[in-house]
């Protein structure tokens, strides 16, 4: 039976993650700061943790925390990062050094694979924002480690798509570009069953996305039809985005990562290989 950890168990992807390893006879355990979580309903439909193997209360931004973490793990996980700067944690604190820290750990005890959940945006991004740089310099720490990696880069979740879902309910969704750019996001569940099958992987990187390729006007037209509307769209001129973006960074440095990421993702195609069998307009009619 091999060993897992799983850190970021909380979230949305991770509560599939440990669903699928329990169901498939995986020994489980959690990372986890509040440990209450564990018994709470997640916010997507995600599903409720199950009874794992082991928890461990710790920080993956104070190192001390995670002292020993990984002795007698085969494999860590790790889907850990921040969407929001809050709390005095930047996106350096978390999804850099907090990853750098429990990859320490790793190292420290030899675990065989560490996973991590990138993104699946062009590496080449002229302004990537701190967001995407600071996963893109764990990813580099990672390769040239001394524990074996695969490296995740999925589409989007579904979940990121429900504030448009949101947005449709009150009537008006205001949306970045002309709407035509394409994306084929990828349900939680389908996700973690891709990641599972990918343990058996060594040194990868490994791009995977939904079953549906669409245009953000079709996922926008789903959620209008979600509530029976016509649908109401406010497209935002590209070339009004940089004076924002610009003007973001400089009075609220909490927001502007956030901001750039969702620019570059709706202004570039982001177009993975297909996986799965969840489609959007049934997860948004379920969520509903």
């Amino acid at each position: 039976m091999k060993r897992v950890l799983v850190a970021g168990a909380t979230g949305y992807l991770g509560r599939y993650i440990v669903t699928a390893l329990k169901n498939q006879g995986f020994y489980t355990k959690v990372l986890v700061r509040h440990p209450n979580k564990l018994t709470q309903p997640g916010k997507f439909l995600d599903p409720p943790i199950p009874n794992v193997d082991e928890v461990t209360i710790g920080d993956i931004t104070k190192p001390e925390t995670l002292k020993h973490i990984c002795n007698n793990i085969d494999y860590v996980f790790s889907s850990v990062g921040i969407t929001r700067q809050k709390d005095g944690l930047t996106f350096h604190n978390v999804d850099y050094q907090g990853n750098i820290n429990l990859l320490k750990e790793a190292e420290s005890s030899q675990v065989d694979k560490f996973m991590y959940i990138h993104v699946c945006l062009d590496d080449d991004l002229k302004e990537a924002g701190p967001l995407i740089e600071a996963k893109k310099r764990f990813v580099k720490a990672l390769i040239e480690s001394n524990v074996d990696h695969i490296i995740v880069r999925p589409t989007g979740y579904f979940s990121d798509l429900t504030q448009f879902l949101n947005m449709a309910k009150k009537g008006r969704v205001y949306l970045i570009g002309d709407g035509r750019t394409r994306m084929n996001p990828i349900h939680g569940e389908d996700l973690a069953r891709f990641c599972i099958q990918s343990f058996s992987e060594t040194n990868q990187i490994l791009e995977i996305g939904g079953p549906e390729i669409l245009t953000y006007e079709q996922i926008i037209q789903h959620a209008f039809d979600v509530f029976n509307q016509k649908k109401n769209i406010i497209h935002i001129p590209v070339g009004l985005l940089k004076p924002v973006s610009v003007g973001i960074g400089f009075f609220s440095k909490h927001h502007y990562g956030l901001y750039q990421f969702f620019i570059n993702a709706m202004t570039h195609d982001v177009i993975a290989p297909m996986y799965g069998n969840h489609k959007i307009k049934d997860y948004f009619n379920a969520i509903v």
